[in-house]
């Protein structure tokens, strides 16, 4: 069963929950999104906006057409076989998610318009 929901914790407190549906595609999702939150310090609505893609098959390549076409390029450059979606995809994954900020407690949601998800102020 390919499920992996996951919680990041900061000096043992956590401050990061996610989760996906999409089967084996949930474990190429989750870090995209996790590595445009925590490395490159986007909001975490943005992080789960953010253009992603997903290896399909060996060398196939699933990208949604708002990455830059120089990254669709490169990539066919070093051999995959990639196959440009729309804009926006589930096939990609449907990310929702909450950050905890360590110094003030506050929370905040974000959900992926490629899925039904809504946040809800408290």
């Amino acid at each position: 069963m390919c499920m992996a929901p996951s919680i990041s914790t900061k000096d043992g407190v956590p401050v990061l929950a996610l989760g996906t549906p999409g089967s084996y595609g949930i474990l190429q999702t989750q870090p995209q999104a996790m590595v445009q939150h925590v490395d490159f310090g986007l909001p975490l609505q943005q992080a789960i906006e953010a253009p992603r893609g997903r290896l399909t098959d060996g060398a196939e390549v699933f990208l949604e057409s708002r990455l830059p076409p120089d990254v669709h390029a490169d990539l066919r450059k070093l051999g995959h076989n990639v196959t440009t979606g729309p804009e926006w995809t589930m096939k990609v994954g449907g990310m929702q998610g909450v950050a905890v900020d360590p110094e003030t407690g506050i929370f905040t949601g974000g959900c992926d318009p490629r899925r039904d998800g809504y946040c809800v102020p408290a």
